[in-house]
């Protein structure tokens, strides 16, 4: 087994017995619970009651629990209860309402989503939250902030080129005054944090930072063209993809007083890695056979897509070239070698996938993006499982609530037949998923995928582009 295990002590563990409350419960029996935090607790039973763990006490005790009409039992005999996995970057609009359902059935149960239709967002927030509609729980950044030549641009490509509809989706900032104006409307709306995807210079991004932070909001985003130090003076507060420019010029010393500022900072990092394995590197012709394969034949997670993403699929195959392919092969050994510092410095290294990048399933890319972190960054399993749990919790400031499996705590739990201890690939291995108290086991889940594939926007856009015009030229032209 890799890594090493930290036992709780069964005195450590609540030895309660008595009565569950009336209503439906959920009592796990006999199973090993990895809590998130590095404690391993075997031959314990679960108890669940409304949305909450209730308790977590010992086998030999449970045996004198008083049941009540309406608990479900579980026999965890063999099996491993850790808590719901967190996907740190993920463009939920782009891959549409159907696609919710996939996050459940990998044991995804947190979503923070990353740019997208706010209003949009917001309503299948609220669905998900009343029950209406089975889904993660989302966090929501509201629309991406761009600088005015990028939002320009993609507002002048006719929707024969650009499917997104990006006046729904992208705000222009172009300057130090609208980076305060627009950060201080979007503190009005609903939003957790803020994300910025392209900036005109440091001195907007760093007004951005200085908005953000005036209105309690987070703001993470593209680090793109900007040093650590800049990243560092601007206040941000992290970072997704990949730091650029390379430090090609320091030192690993050098390096790694970066990263230990970094860390100092809590600038966290969603490297995203699963992106270049499964999105960067593969060939034109290799991704144009994913779009194509509409039986799932080479690849069944194809069968449970949108229209829209197909379509947004597309485009990104046309964009992809031999070069960039060159380009993204270069870089990845960089990546690692980063990752690795950034690792060895204390740097918060949290699980995300970019999902709706052309080849980025939701929910299953995920757990790909896990296994890099085991196998190529070299991370022990029980530290890939704090990164897509307890940590993410943590820098979404949901730690008291969910990210780790303790009494009191919310019930975002995911039961696996294998342990992912011994290999973080095992987190495949599903044998129930359980969002909120509400327990969905395998015959659940798949059914659930079954609904997926029907959904009606699997085969009607439903997120079309309308309303677009070309910008007149300016006269003087």
């Amino acid at each position: 087994m890799k890594g090493k295990l930290v036992s709780l002590v069964l005195a450590a563990v609540a030895l309660s017995c008595g009565p569950l409350k009336k209503g439906d419960s959920i009592v796990i029996e006999n199973v090993t619970v990895i809590s998130g935090t590095g404690s391993v607790i075997p031959a314990v039973t679960v108890i669940i009651e409304g949305t909450r763990i209730s308790r977590i006490i010992d086998q030999g005790v449970a045996s004198g629990l008083d049941l009540h009409d309406g608990t479900t039992t579980i026999d965890g005999s063999g099996k491993f209860l850790i808590p719901g996995l967190f996907e740190m970057h993920a463009h939920t609009s782009k891959t549409r309402a159907s696609a919710l359902g996939l996050y459940i059935v990998n044991g995804v149960t947190t979503v923070r989503d990353l740019g997208g239709d706010h209003e949009e967002l917001l309503q299948w927030r609220d669905e998900i939250r009343s029950g209406d509609r089975v889904g993660p729980r989302l966090l929501i950044a509201g629309p991406y902030l761009e600088s005015e030549s990028n939002v320009e641009r993609v507002l002048n490509t006719p929707p024969d080129e650009m499917v997104e509809p990006v006046e729904r989706t992208r705000i222009a900032v172009g300057s130090v005054a609208d980076a305060h104006r627009v950060v201080d409307s979007l503190a009005q709306l609903e939003i957790d944090y803020l994300k910025v995807r392209t900036v005109t210079s440091f001195e907007t991004f760093k007004a951005l930072n200085e908005a953000a932070d005036r209105n309690g909001l987070d703001l993470v985003g593209h680090t793109m063209g900007m040093t650590p130090e800049q990243i560092l003076e601007a206040g941000h507060d992290g970072i997704e993809h990949f730091i650029f420019p390379r430090l090609v010029d320091r030192t690993r010393s050098e390096r790694m007083k970066v990263w230990e500022s970094f860390a100092d900072a809590g600038i966290f990092i969603v490297p995203t890695l699963v992106t270049f394995t499964e999105h960067a590197l593969p060939s034109q012709e290799e991704l144009q056979t994913v779009v194509d394969d509409s039986l799932g034949e080479f690849d069944f997670r194809r069968r449970y897509l949108s229209k829209y993403l197909l379509l947004d699929w597309q485009e990104q195959v046309l964009e992809a070239s031999e070069d960039r392919q060159t380009f993204f092969k270069s870089q990845w050994p960089i990546e690692l070698e980063y990752l690795r510092e950034m690792h060895e410095a204390g740097v918060d290294i949290l699980t995300g996938s970019d999902v709706a990048a052309v080849n980025i399933f939701p929910g299953w890319s995920l757990p790909n993006e896990m296994i890099l972190f085991q196998d190529s960054v070299g991370m022990a399993p029980e530290e890939v499982l704090e990164r897509a749990t307890r940590l993410p919790a943590f820098h979404l400031g949901l730690a008291d609530s969910v990210g780790t499996i303790e009494e009191g705590k919310i019930a975002d739990l995911v039961l696996l037949e294998a342990n992912p201890l011994a290999d973080i690939a095992n987190v495949k291995k599903i044998a129930a998923v359980i969002v909120r108290g509400e327990l969905f086991d395998r015959d659940a889940l798949d059914l659930l995928l079954a609904n997926v594939a029907l959904a009606p926007d699997r085969r009607v856009n439903d997120w079309p582009r309308t309303g677009w015009l070309p910008r007149a030229k300016d006269s003087t032209e």
